[in-house]
């Protein structure tokens, strides 16, 4: 009889999952085991997208678009608006760095996107992540929704990458900001809260340099210069100059397109920046196939407890 039983356990190789009352258990192979309360669980194995009811979301945020890692996307807008900014000068002595020197630009600027995402395991709060991306538009969203056509931002910072599947489209240079200003939040709304005013603040109040044009393919700004898209922008000093005469010049400037609405670029970079067949957002309700994927949020929001 103990050989049977022994013989049983040699074939189970997955966790078991038990619903007792008001609590989920969980054991493993080794003799781990972990609880939960039976309405964690259930939170847990939902995508970690803020709601919001009972929530109020930050000023500028249009949408907010689920991601397969467990986290969600929130889709930023910042209208035309002129900004001072600080440029790496033309005599600067370094490209980038602590040797490199700036001035004072006030340049105006369109509709600025931001796709910022944040990420988590389930059953953790989702934090921001490195992975941001920054466009222009000259219309709000309002127009036209998920279906608006983005463009690549003149800026320094937002780096241009080879074009292949994995890479961003438009990347936000996030070296040096400090994840712990924004970090270990106990809820979506805070989380979301901090991490996006963080980004925010690091995008259009750091310095402006040439880090994307040395680590990077090349920085969007050098790219819009390159291609001639516009004389009013053929220098910073022209720039400034359009900005002086009228500050909604920007809104008729044919910024280098993208080629892709909203949707489809926010629909990437849920994929993990590969181009997605379905650009709209669809919660799948077969995230949670087996028992494994049931106990990892069962373990993650418990801890693991040695029996």
């Amino acid at each position: 009889m103990a050989a049977r039983a022994g013989k049983r356990r040699s074939k189970r190789t997955v966790p078991v999952v038990t619903l007792e009352g008001e609590e989920a258990r969980v054991q493993l192979l080794e003799g781990v085991k972990g609880s939960v309360p039976l309405v964690d669980l259930v939170d847990g194995l939902h995508p970690q997208t803020p709601d919001s009811v009972g929530a109020v979301l930050p000023d500028g945020v249009k949408c907010l678009w689920p991601a397969t890692s467990g986290g969600f996307i929130a889709v930023h807008q910042t209208p035309p608006s002129v900004f001072l900014l600080r440029w790496i000068a033309e005599d600067s002595p370094a490209p980038y760095g602590v040797e490199a020197r700036y001035r004072d630009v006030r340049v105006a600027l369109p509709y600025v996107i931001v796709l910022a995402l944040f990420e988590g395991v389930w059953g953790r709060v989702p934090q921001l992540s490195s992975r941001n991306e920054c466009f222009f538009s000259n219309q709000p969203l309002d127009v036209a929704g998920i279906d608006t056509e983005l463009c690549y931002p003149a800026l320094l910072n937002c780096s241009r990458f080879p074009t292949e599947p994995g890479r961003p489209l438009s990347w936000i240079c996030t070296q040096n900001l400090d994840p712990e200003r924004f970090a270990g939040r106990p809820s979506l709304p805070a989380s979301l809260r901090d991490g996006l005013h963080a980004l925010l603040q690091h995008l259009l109040e750091s310095a402006f340099n040439l880090s994307s044009e040395h680590h990077e393919l090349s920085s969007w700004y050098t790219e819009s210069v390159a291609a001639g898209i516009d004389p009013r922008i053929a220098s910073l000093e022209k720039w400034e100059k359009a900005t002086h005469d009228d500050p909604l010049f920007v809104l008729d400037v044919p910024w280098l397109s993208s080629g892709r609405s909203l949707g489809a670029v926010a629909a990437r970079m849920a994929a993990g920046n590969v181009d997605a067949p379905e650009p709209r957002p669809v919660r799948s309700r077969s995230r949670f196939r087996t028992s494994t994927e049931v106990a990892r949020v069962i373990l993650n929001a418990q801890g693991r407890q040695e029996s």
